[in-house]
C-alpha cells in the first residue's frame, strides 16, 4: 500500500505538483500544491477519513486548468503528513489544518471538502473566514448525533475481516464496484494505521458539528449529497438540510454514493466547475451568496 501511495504521489509530482511539509504545533503536515492555468480563485481539496491528498487525482487534475492554484492538505495521521507519538485526537486533528491553512492559503480559497473533510472544511471557514472563499461540500460528515447513535456509525468502520471490508466498500457506492475486492484490501489496510482507530474510538458527541455551527456560516456554501450514501444516511442528511443557513444550497444526486470522486468524477467536476465559476463571477459583479448551479439532471433537496 505504501509503494502505490507512493507511486499515485510521484505522478502527481511528474503533472507539477509540489510535495510541502509545514511544521505546526500538532504535528508536522504534508500537502500536495499546483498552480493552475486558469483564473478562478484557488482550490483547496480536504480529504475523508482513512484517506489522503492524492487519492483525490481526479479532483485535483481536473479543476487545476480552470483555476490559480490547487492545493491538497493530509490532515494529521493521514497520508504523508506525521502520526503524533502522543495519538490522534480531534483537537489536535482540528488544529494542525488551522495551521497549516495559515501557511498554505495566501488568499481566499474554495475549500472542497468530502466526508470528514466536509466537517473539517465547515470549522476552517468559522475560525479563518478571510481564507474561504466559498464551501463546496460532498456527503460532509460531522452531523450531530447522540451516544447510541454514534456508537452504531462508528461500528461500522471496524474492518476486522475481508468480509467486513467488502460489506463497507459495497455501501460506498451505489453499485457494487468492479474492483470492490481491490478497494476492501486497499480500505482496510487504510483503516489499519495506527492512530486512526484510536481517533474513531474516542469519538463523542460533543466533537460534532452543532446546528448553530451551521447556521453561523457566512460562506457561499454547496452540499452535494448521494442519492445512494449509506454510509451516512439519512439522519445526517436531515441534519444538514435542517440547519445550513438561508443562503446555502443543497442538492441531492441520486447516482452518488459516497464517494462521488472515484466513480462519478466527471460529472462531479462539472459540479464544482460550476460553483467555483459563480464564486469568480461574483467577484467581479458584487456579493452572490447563492451559487448557480449546473443544470444536470439531479433531485433537489426541498
Amino acid at each position: 500500500m505504501q509503494y502505490s501511495d507512493r507511486l499515485m504521489i510521484q505522478r502527481l509530482r511528474l503533472l507539477g505538483f509540489e510535495s510541502r511539509t509545514v511544521p505546526t504545533s500538532a504535528g508536522r503536515m504534508h500537502a500536495l500544491d499546483a498552480p493552475g492555468s486558469g483564473s478562478l480563485p484557488p482550490v483547496l481539496i480536504l480529504h475523508g477519513f482513512s484517506a489522503a491528498a492524492h487519492l483525490y487525482e481526479g479532483v485535483l487534475t481536473r479543476i487545476r486548468p480552470h483555476v490559480r492554484r490547487v492545493v491538497a492538505i493530509d490532515l494529521l495521521g493521514h497520508g504523508e503528513s506525521e502520526m503524533p507519538a502522543t495519538g490522534l485526537d480531534h483537537d489536535g486533528l482540528g488544529r494542525g489544518l488551522l495551521e497549516a491553512a495559515d501557511v498554505l492559503l495566501d488568499g481566499p480559497t474554495v475549500v472542497f471538502g468530502n466526508s470528514l473533510g466536509g466537517a473539517a472544511a465547515i470549522r476552517l471557514a468559522a475560525s479563518r473566514p478571510e481564507r474561504v472563499h466559498g464551501l463546496f461540500l460532498v456527503a460532509p460528515g460531522g452531523a450531530f448525533m447522540e451516544s447510541d447513535r454514534l456508537r452504531t456509525f462508528v461500528a461500522q468502520f471496524g474492518l476486522h475481516t475481508h468480509a467486513d471490508a467488502l460489506r463497507f466498500v459495497d455501501r460506498l457506492f451505489r453499485q457494487r464496484h468492479p474492483l470492490r475486492h481491490v478497494l476492501a484490501w486497499g480500505t482496510r489496510q487504510r483503516f489499519a494505521r495506527p492512530g486512526l482507530g484510536h481517533l474513531l474510538e474516542q469519538l463523542r458527541p460533543e466533537d460534532l458539528l452543532r446546528p448553530e455551527e451551521l447556521r453561523a456560516l457566512e460562506v457561499p456554501t454547496h452540499v452535494v449529497w448521494g442519492g445512494a450514501d449509506r454510509i451516512l444516511g439519512p439522519e445526517a442528511l436531515a441534519f444538514y438540510r435542517s440547519n445550513l443557513p438561508r443562503h446555502a444550497s443543497l442538492e441531492v444526486v441520486e447516482a452518488y454514493g459516497h464517494a462521488p470522486h472515484v466513480d462519478h468524477p466527471d460529472s462531479l467536476h462539472t459540479r464544482l466547475l460550476s460553483f467555483v465559476e459563480s464564486l469568480g463571477r461574483a467577484a467581479h459583479s458584487g456579493p452572490a451568496l447563492r451559487p448557480v448551479l449546473s443544470k444536470e439532471t439531479a433531485s433537489r433537496a426541498a
